[in-house]
C-alpha cells in the first residue's frame, strides 16, 4: 500500500490557499486546524472540491481539568462529522496536575474518539511525548487504543539531547500512528528545519522501521523554523517540492 503523505496547511496564510498550492507539489491530503466558526461540513466540501483529503485535523487539548478538556471531544465530533479519522493534538498539563488525573483524562477522551471513529495522535511534545520512553509510558498508562503517538522527527533532538530519531522511533513504533516529517540541525532547542533531506534525520531507517510495523501514514510534512522564516507564497512552494523530491528520491512517494 502507498504511503500516505500529507502537509500542514499552516505553513501558507491560509487553508484556501495551502488547498490551492498543494496539488502543484505532488501533495494531495492535508493536516488542517479545526474551523474557526465551527462548520466542518464547510471545510470537507472546499477540500473536496480542491481535491484535496483531510487526512488529520491539529489542535490541543489542555488536560489541565475536566473541564478544560471536554472542549475537545467538541473537535473529535467534528472530525468523524467528516470522516477524518485521526486527530494530531498537543496534550498539555501544568506540573502540579497530579499525573493519574492526567492519565484519567486521556483515557476518557481516548474512549470518546473511539466510540466515534477517531484516533487522538498525542505530539511529541512534553511532558507526555517528549521522546520514545515518556511517550511509551504514557501510551500504556492510558491502555486505550484510541490515543496513540504522532512521532515528529526532528522534535526528538528539540527537546531532547543524546539521542536521534530512529532511536526513539524504535522504541515506540507501535503506539505510531501519525508522523510529522520536518528535517533538523540536530540542536537542542534549534529552531532550524531545513527541507528534508539537508539535515540530521535519518529518513530512510524511519520509513523502514515504521513500513515494518505495517504504517503507512499519515506522514505529514511539517514546514515552519527558521528556515523558511520570511518567505513568502512562491519560496513556500518551492521549499515543498524540495520536500517532496527528496521523499521520491528515497521510493517512499509516487
Amino acid at each position: 500500500m502507498a504511503n500516505i503523505i500529507s502537509c500542514r496547511t499552516a505553513m501558507f496564510n491560509s487553508v484556501e490557499e495551502a488547498f490551492s498550492r498543494f496539488p502543484e507539489t505532488g501533495i494531495r491530503a492535508a493536516e488542517v486546524p479545526p474551523p474557526a466558526d465551527g462548520n466542518y461540513r464547510a471545510l470537507g466540501d472546499r477540500a473536496g472540491r480542491a481535491g484535496i483529503t483531510i487526512a488529520t485535523l491539529a489542535t490541543h487539548v489542555d488536560l489541565t481539568s475536566d473541564e478544560t478538556t471536554k472542549p475537545f471531544w467538541s473537535v473529535i465530533d467534528g472530525a468523524a462529522s467528516i470522516r477524518v479519522p485521526k486527530i494530531f493534538v498537543s496534550a498539555q498539563a501544568p506540573d502540579d496536575v497530579p499525573r493519574e488525573q492526567v492519565i484519567r483524562r486521556l483515557h476518557n477522551t481516548a474512549a470518546y474518539a473511539a466510540e466515534h471513529g477517531v484516533t487522538v495522535c498525542m505530539e511529541t511534545h512534553p511532558p507526555l511525548g517528549t521522546n520514545g520512553d515518556v511517550a511509551r509510558a504514557t501510551l500504556i498508562a492510558v491502555n486505550h487504543p484510541g490515543l496513540r503517538f504522532n512521532f515528529d522527527t526532528a522534535n526528538i533532538y528539540y527537546y531532547n539531547q543524546g539521542t536521534d530519531s530512529v532511536t526513539e522511533l524504535r522504541k515506540v513504533a507501535g503506539f505510531v500512528a501519525a508522523v510529522h516529517l520536518k528535517d533538523t540541525d540536530g540542536g537542542y532547542h534549534s529552531p532550524n528545519f531545513p527541507a528534508l533531506g539537508t539535515g540530521v534525520v535519518d529518513f530512510p531507517s524511519v520509513f523502514q522501521t515504521l513500513a515494518n510495523s505495517g504504517f503507512t501514514g499519515p506522514y505529514t510534512l511539517e514546514v515552519e523554523g527558521a528556515a523558511v522564516d520570511g518567505f513568502d507564497v512562491a519560496q513556500r512552494v518551492t521549499f515543498l517540492q524540495k520536500c517532496v523530491a527528496y521523499l521520491r528520491k528515497i521510493g517512499v512517494m509516487p
